[in-house]
């Protein structure tokens, strides 16, 4: 894998705190790092396709009615 180098300023407190979570952990900054990068990536991936998704099924009208709505709550609320 070619790797590249990423440079960004945060705040000196969270800095700090990362250095001592890979302290803590016996992991490598950059470890923590990458991993939080890459499950931020997933989940914002994730957010586009089912995005996505709903919007095709608005397009294509593939939602309750607000008769199917009112019926669910009636049938559900105390």
């Amino acid at each position: 894998m070619t790797t590249s180098t990423l440079d960004f300023r945060v705040p000196s407190e969270l800095k700090l705190e990362i250095e001592q979570l890979a302290i803590s952990s016996h992991r490598k900054k950059s470890d923590i790092l990458l991993n939080w990068i890459n499950e931020k990536l997933d989940l914002e991936r994730w957010q586009i396709v089912e995005t996505k998704k709903a919007m095709a099924e608005a397009d294509a009208g593939d939602f309750a009615s607000q008769e199917e709505v009112e019926r669910f709550y009636k049938k559900w609320t105390i």
